[in-house]
Parts: C-alpha cells; sequence; structure tokens
C-alpha cells in the first residue's frame, strides 16, 4: 500500500521521551540528555516528525473560526463559545491549552536544536531539519504575541526553577526574533519546486516568506507586508506560485498544487478504511452525514450575505442561485446537494441507495419535514437545540467524501496558507500604503473574483477611492478566506487600525450579535443567543500566575 503523507508516520515508542513534556514549567525527560539518542537517523526525523505535530492542527484551525463574525458556536464549542460571547475567565481552558501548546512545542523544539551536533545525519539534512525547526519556532512564537502580546521568552529550554521566576518578555523583541528565524529558514529551505512528492506537506523557502509576510500583516505594518508578499507575487527565488484554475479543488484535492504553501498534515494506507492520523469531520458537518448529536459551530446570516451575485449585487438572504462560487465551496444551505461519503456507513436515503450516490440537505423545517415522509435519517433541519445548526447552514469546506473513513475522521490536508492569501495581503497592504494601482489591483482582486465566477462587469470595476478599495477588499478577504481561520485576525487588527486604543485597554474588538436563516415561524430571522464580546487579549492563563508571580496579566483583565 502507498503511504500518504509520511511524515507524519512514526513510532510511538521513538517519541515518547519527546512527547512527555507539557507546559512552560516542566523538566525534560532524562531520556531528552541521552547522549545515545541522537545518533539514530530515525530518532532524529522522529524529533522533526513530533515538531510538525506539534506547530499547528486542525482543531485549532477550525476553532479559531469561533472567534470570528462568521460563525456562531454551540455548547459543544465549550471553552471557545465562552471566549467569543466575553464569558470566559482566566482560567478558561482555551487560554491555557493555547498557552501550554506553544510552550510544549516550544521545548520540543529546543531539545532538537540544542542536540544538533549530536545527530548522526549528514550535513544537508542538518541543515535543513534546523532550517524547519526554526520555522516551526517563529511560528509558534507568532502564535503566542498575536494572543497573549508580551510571553517569556526562551531560545534554549529553561530550567525548572527559572520557569517559576521569569518575566514576560517584550512582544516587539520577539517579533524581530520570529522576523530573523524566518529569514533564516527562507535562506536554506527548498522550494516547493524541487521537493518531491513524498516530501509534500514539509516547509519551504515560500512558506517561511509567507508567514513572515503574515507576521507583519498581523502588525498592520504595510510596507513590510508588501515587500515579503512580493517576493512571492514577482519572482520565483522562493518558490513559484499561482492561483490554482478552481476554488473548489482546493478543498477536495487540490492541497498540493501550485497555490498551496502551507499544509496540516494528516496520513493513510491505501484508502479511507486504513486511516493513520486524521480531522475529525462530525461536528463540523450537516448532522445526516456526521457523527449526530454534535454541532461545533454554524456559519451566520451574516457571511452568507457577504457572498454576492456574480453580476456583483447583494444577494436577498435566502436567495441561494447565481452566487459567487466561493459559496458553495463553503457554506451548505437549505436545499443544496451533497455527496455521501462512501466509508461512513450514513443511514440516509442516497440517490444510489442508502449510504450511497448524493443527497439534499434540507435545514429549513418546513422543507425537511416533506423529505422526512420519504426518509426518516435526515437530520440536518433547524430545531432550536443545539445538536444542530444554529443558524441553519452549516460548514463543507474541505469536505472531500472519498477521504473519509467509517469514524468520521479525514485524512485529507488542510491548508494554513495559501498563494490566495498572499494576493490578498498584497493588495490590502498597497491600499493603506496609497500605492493602489490598476495593474496592481489586476494581478490581485480580479483574478480572484474571475475564479469566483463573476461576470466581466463586476471583475474589471475598480473603487475609485481609497476607502472604497479598502471595504472591497476586506469583502473579498473574508469570502475567498472564509472559514479558514482568518476572519477573527483580521477584525483585531482592523479594529485596531480604526482605535488603537482596543489594543492598550484590552477591550473587545467585537461587539455585535449574530443571526441566522429567516427560519423563524413569523419568518425572521433566527437570533443567537449571547452576542459576541471578545476581548482583545488572551489572559495569561491563571494556572501560570499561581505558579510564577512574576507573570503579569493583560489589560482587560
Amino acid at each position: 500500500m502507498k503511504m500518504k503523507n509520511s511524515i507524519l508516520v512514526w513510532s510511538s515508542a521513538t517519541l515518547l521521551f519527546l512527547a512527555s513534556c507539557v507546559g512552560l514549567e516542566q523538566y525534560p525527560t532524562n531520556s531528552y540528555t541521552d547522549d545515545t539518542y541522537w545518533l539514530v537517523p530515525a530518532n532524529v526525523d522522529a524529533a522533526l516528525n513530533l515538531g510538525y505535530n506539534q506547530c499547528w492542527n486542525a482543531d485549532l484551525y477550525w476553532c479559531n473560526n469561533l472567534l470570528s463574525d462568521d460563525v456562531f458556536g454551540s455548547r459543544h464549542s465549550g471553552d471557545n463559545l465562552l471566549v467569543a460571547t466575553g464569558l470566559a475567565t482566566t482560567s478558561n481552558g482555551r487560554f491555557s491549552s493555547e498557552w501550554n501548546g506553544c510552550y510544549q512545542e516550544l521545548r520540543t523544539l529546543h531539545t532538537a536544536l540544542d542536540n544538533l551536533d549530536r545527530m548522526n545525519i549528514d550535513d544537508a539534512t542538518k541543515a535543513r531539519y534546523e532550517a524547519e525547526w526554526r520555522l516551526m519556532r517563529a511560528f509558534t512564537y507568532l502564535r503566542l504575541i498575536t494572543w497573549f502580546g508580551d510571553v517569556p521568552f526562551f531560545t534554549t529550554n529553561p530550567t525548572l526553577p527559572e520557569t517559576k521566576v521569569v518575566s514576560r518578555s517584550p512582544e516587539a523583541e520577539i517579533r524581530q526574533f520570529i522576523l530573523d528565524e524566518l529569514e533564516f529558514a527562507a535562506g536554506r529551505l527548498p522550494l516547493n519546486t524541487q521537493i518531491p512528492a513524498t516530501e509534500y506537506g514539509r516547509y519551504t523557502a515560500g512558506t517561511a516568506v509567507a508567514i513572515k509576510a503574515r507576521a507583519y500583516l498581523l502588525n498592520n505594518d504595510w510596507a513590510n507586508c508588501a515587500a515579503e508578499c512580493a517576493r512571492l507575487i514577482n519572482g520565483t527565488e522562493y518558490g513559484s506560485y499561482r492561483l490554482a484554475d478552481n476554488y473548489a479543488s482546493l478543498f477536495t484535492s487540490g492541497h498540493y498544487g501550485p497555490e498551496s504553501i502551507m499544509t496540516i498534515e494528516f496520513a493513510y494506507e491505501g484508502s479511507a478504511n486504513h486511516i493513520l492520523r486524521s480531522w475529525s469531520t462530525g461536528q463540523r458537518l450537516p448532522q445526516s452525514i456526521g457523527y449526530g448529536g454534535i454541532v461545533e459551530f454554524s456559519p451566520t446570516q451574516e457571511l452568507v450575505d457577504a457572498f454576492r451575485k456574480t453580476n456583483g449585487s447583494v444577494a436577498g438572504d435566502t436567495d441561494y442561485a447565481d452566487r459567487d462560487l466561493r459559496f458553495y465551496s463553503t457554506i451548505a444551505y437549505n436545499g443544496c446537494t451533497l455527496t455521501i461519503p462512501p466509508a461512513l456507513g450514513a443511514k440516509i436515503i442516497g440517490s444510489e441507495g442508502v449510504g450511497r450516490g448524493t443527497y439534499t440537505c434540507w435545514t429549513r423545517p418546513e422543507d425537511a419535514e416533506i423529505a422526512l415522509r420519504r426518509d426518516p435519517s435526515l437530520k440536518d433541519a433547524y430545531d432550536g437545540s443545539q445538536d444542530r445548526t444554529a443558524t441553519g447552514y452549516y460548514n463543507i469546506k474541505n469536505y472531500a467524501p472519498e477521504t473519509i473513513g467509517p469514524g468520521g475522521g479525514s485524512y485529507k490536508p488542510i491548508m494554513e496558507i495559501r498563494f490566495a492569501d498572499v494576493l490578498l495581503m498584497y493588495a490590502e497592504s498597497m491600499n493603506e500604503l496609497g500605492e493602489m494601482t490598476d495593474e496592481i489591483w489586476n494581478k490581485t482582486i480580479q483574478p480572484l473574483r474571475r475564479r469566483a465566477g463573476f461576470n466581466d462587469s463586476w471583475c474589471n470595476t475598480i473603487p475609485a477611492s481609497q476607502e472604497e478599495k479598502r471595504q472591497a477588499i476586506r469583502e473579498e478577504r473574508r469570502c475567498e478566506l472564509a472559514l479558514e481561520g482568518r476572519r477573527c485576525f483580521d477584525l483585531r487588527r482592523w479594529a485596531v487600525l480604526d482605535n488603537p486604543s482596543i489594543r492598550e485597554t484590552g477591550s473587545a474588538y467585537l461587539t455585535s450579535t449574530a443571526t441566522g436563516a429567516p427560519f423563524q415561524d413569523d419568518g425572521s430571522r433566527i437570533v443567537c443567543q449571547s452576542p459576541y464580546s471578545i476581548m482583545y487579549w488572551f489572559p495569561i492563563p491563571q494556572s501560570e500566575r499561581d505558579i510564577n508571580k512574576n507573570l503579569t496579566q493583560n489589560p482587560g483583565w
């Protein structure tokens, strides 16, 4: 059988000691200092794989959507829903899991980097591994400073006594370290055009440059963000990238195409019946083809309304015809047709029999009532409960039925960064600098619209003023990157751009009420309970401050 995404397949025994440390205030085990461990090449590979495993994951990719107005969570969202609605305390699990996950990854990376000289591998391999580990470290520190601001900063593993007294280092100092590390990696990693298919998913020079652009964007540093994007748009020194021809394919089978820059990897042997590592689809899909009983989040009507008609006009709430093609790859809506995962064993009646072929997803109760007379197994309709859609819509982004196994897990790789984001970052940066030209607009926004199926008139429409361009670019980011976990970061930085005091005071950057489809008995929109009230900063977890009194708290907490 062919092994897919083999960088994620390792011996559990080999990694046991590496995975044993959790959080900031933990000693490494004695195995970390074993003089013979790093002499075994397979052990070095295991350390690299663990770094990839801990660097980023699908759960965070998905749950970051909950901290935006693109979705509304359910009780199954737990800690993230409390954060989104302003009800979280400093002991909330999302804060501590983000903190601990990052510092666990840093321990893994520092352990490997501290032992480079001991590794029994050739110099070229060692140089590449070092660049990958340092890119992962930069990415992890970027996560930390984005959410927490000033954080404890190390470039090697601290001792246990040090972790109990360390203070927070300035965000600006850590940011410069991140940028330097990414530049180091960009100059030493291979290009995306230089790696074989067996290495798809490993980070490349383009990954480092794209993360560097993102780091500048998160700080509203337009000039430097534009410069990094230009390295990928205007040349091939750091790789060769372009938009994929078909948007839908990006989220079914095109994750290693010309648009892919950074992915989250999974593994299988031969088929969906032999998945070795997967992400869970059940709580993120329509219930008739999900596990049943769980919905993590539901797309809002506000997100649905962002997808225009192909002539550029704004569609009615439930006018789902002739829309931006990205809508159909993102949202499951009332009356849409979906393919049933062949291996899942679903009980619904499909076009090719029970659990096979396609079926119609009915989310409007009145329509579902008629359909249930034929197929009692349907369970997608809004019913006001927390076990179905809260808004009348479901997510279907990254839904690739053939990759879903009997247990509901999918091995489909997920793109964390793609070239479309680079184009959008470049367009936004150039506009904010007052340097947007028709040429740049037609190199960035126009091809995105054209791929989304808009007519020539809308594709060729360039707003006149800087403010009108700003709004158009923001709308384009929302639709192009919908449910890819970026909206929460965009809202935070735009809020700071409009009102810098939000950063200083730590106040909420999103305060509004989420709504759903007009499926209420009186024909009005569904109104989600508990409006958004998302604080700008994550707090330093209370459990960390209980251990270390030198850790000050963030504003607003």
